[in-house]
């Protein structure tokens, strides 16, 4: 693919590759033609998480919303350093984030989705453009908390999960409504051995993207004020037991090691709300929602038509969606869209309002402090 120029990203589904000065970073841009100052929804995905995995997101979104997604450095279809660094931090990813749409002309405001790993990526991104970022939708992510603050962390893990097939041991082989073209697509940039510096090499920098946030303090700062967050947070451990169970038949681990995974696993489950719900606090904004679903990379939503709790508008129904490929390297955490209504299909229209706020509600429901707020 070659580099592409003079395009205009804001009308018509154009995808291509632009440079950030060494490389070049594949961009991928659909949904309606944007106006001036209505925000674009921007993705960042998870540690070694391609655009392919997202393509049923996408399609839910783009009827009514401008997206934006885009392959990191050494992954998918864009080009990598001539030489992959041993360690990514999630600032340099924000940095080449911030890089790739000035280069393509992209303006602010943005909408940012961000899942597991990229709760890193999207904070940093945060810090480097607060004034440019008009919400945030946290799927499942990591925080500066995770694991106890670093007490412990996915070593742990390691030698009862052995080799095993996540997609097989949580069943989303046969769960995902993919077409087969998309699975395959998806399967395949799993197994892209091109992949495996570069997400080695953003595994690395976990322990120092942690610190890097607790010490930025953006969690006492409310950096974005008034600008709404949405904290989706799935039962990643569901999925984790799934995998310890089969790790044990295979006769993988010590009874040692078989104990610590036991040990950490219930830490997890009892703190995993905890963790995650941290981020609330960078509005005045905000809510949580728990999806039932286990930490399978699925998007899932079983919801039929829907009203407002304030009880106004009625919302338009929302087809029956059972599973989207959402892979993270090693949690493949659970994509929260589940809750729909509130956070991607919320097609209501509000006449005589702000482009900005009319577009804000669809994504992230109705924006009245009463109803939107989540109690700490």
């Amino acid at each position: 693919m070659q580099p592409i120029s003079r395009v205009d990203w804001d009308k018509g589904d154009n995808d291509g590759l632009v440079t950030v000065g060494s490389h070049n970073l594949y961009l991928s841009v659909s949904g309606p033609d944007r106006k001036p100052g209505e925000p674009i929804v921007v993705l960042m995905q998870g540690l070694g998480s391609t655009v392919d995995e997202w393509i049923a997101v996408r399609k839910l979104v783009v009827p009514f919303a401008r997206w934006l997604n885009y392959d990191r450095s050494g992954l998918g279809r864009s080009e990598g350093p001539n030489q992959t660094p041993p360690s990514i931090s999630a600032a340099s990813v924000a940095a080449d984030l911030d890089t790739l749409l000035r280069n393509a002309s992209i303006e602010p405001p943005f909408i940012i989705v961000a899942h597991s790993w990229g709760g890193y990526t999207s904070r940093e991104f945060l810090e480097l453009r607060p004034n440019d970022v008009v919400g945030m939708v946290f799927v499942d992510c990591n925080t500066e908390r995770l694991f106890d603050s670093g007490a412990w962390g996915w070593d742990v893990f390691g030698p009862v999960l052995g080799d095993q097939d996540f997609v097989e041991t949580t069943g989303l082989a046969t769960s995902h409504v993919l077409s087969e073209e998309e699975w395959k697509a998806v399967r395949d940039q799993q197994a892209n051995p091109r992949h495996g510096p570069t997400e080695a090499a953003e595994l690395q920098a976990v322990p120092n993207n942690r610190r890097a946030l607790a010490h930025k303090n953006q969690l006492e700062k409310l950096l974005l004020k008034d600008y709404p967050v949405s904290v989706i947070i799935a039962d990643t451990p569901k999925d984790f037991q799934k995998m310890y169970d089969f790790g044990v038949a295979a006769g993988n681990g010590t009874e040692q090691e078989r104990a610590l995974f036991r040990k950490c696993l219930d830490r997890w489950r009892e703190m995993n709300e905890d963790w995650q719900r941290d981020l609330l606090r960078l509005s005045r904004l905000s809510r949580s929602s728990k999806v039932a679903a286990a930490a399978r990379p699925v998007l899932v939503s079983s919801c039929p038509a829907l009203t407002c709790r304030d009880g106004g508008l009625p919302l338009n129904p929302i087809p029956n969606m059972a599973g989207l490929a959402v892979p993270h390297s090693s949690l493949r955490a659970a994509l929260g869209f589940a809750t729909l209504s509130h956070y991607t299909m919320d097609i209501v229209t509000i006449p005589d309002t702000p482009l900005q706020h009319s577009l804000l509600r669809r994504i992230f429901g109705p924006l009245d402090m009463s109803t939107s707020v989540t109690a700490r």
